[in-house]
């Protein structure tokens, strides 16, 4: 087996841990806090939807599960509001991502992001286009590294700012339903599906049209 295909093996495996164990994992914490947020919710709504976009926002330097999240707003906010609230924080780490990115070569960009991710980054931004970033918002990791990678490579930021408010509605149309409806119905099957589910299958989708992609 060669090492490019042990890489791809390992790469693999350590989503499968951030999108599908991890979440599995803690998946008793996770409903404590869900439940807490419903409750906090009631009496301080706009707490706990600033609290959700602040941790969306702060996926761009942190390992947040955004599957977890942006299920939770929708079933803590309803379809309408949780939607708002998930595209908000998706589009505040868009933005960080992109002037991270465009801000790579300053020592503090370096220090928050790391080496081993600007490398990443970097040569994520050599296959970079509209296509790629539109479809990569919904996958974990790599909605992050492109982010990055237009700032680096100085893709025109309006350009930017229309394909990723466009793609993130997209995104939080359907997290927001699964929760909103995981909550109308009291399943938490369907709310495993959103927090769980849909990332791991957008990874697994994304990787299989970019291998075909070339």
């Amino acid at each position: 087996m060669g090492r490019g295909r042990i890489g791809q093996w390992l790469g693999l495996a350590a989503v499968a841990i951030f999108v599908l164990i991890v979440p599995l994992a803690f998946a008793d914490q996770i409903e404590g806090i869900a439940n807490a947020a419903v409750a906090k919710a009631e009496d301080n709504p706009v707490l706990v939807a600033v609290l959700i976009i602040l941790a969306l926002a702060l996926d761009i330097f942190l390992p947040v599960p955004n599957g977890v999240t942006n299920t939770l707003a929708g079933a803590i906010f309803g379809f309408y509001l949780g939607m708002a609230v998930i595209w908000t924080g998706l589009m505040a780490a868009s933005l960080m991502g992109y002037g991270a990115g465009a801000l790579a070569a300053r020592p503090l960009a370096r220090r928050l992001l790391g080496e081993e991710e600007l490398a990443r980054a970097h040569r994520f931004a050599e296959g970079l286009g509209p296509l790629v970033l539109i479809l990569s918002r919904p996958v974990p990791v790599f909605a992050e590294l492109a982010t990055l990678a237009a700032g680096m490579s100085a893709m025109p930021f309006r350009l930017f700012l229309l394909l990723t408010g466009l793609a993130n509605l997209a995104v939080a149309f359907v997290f927001a339903g699964i929760g909103a409806a995981a909550m109308s119905t009291q399943s938490g099957t369907l709310g495993l599906v959103g927090a769980v589910g849909l990332p791991l299958a957008a990874w697994l989708a994304y990787r299989w049209w970019h291998q075909r992609r070339g």
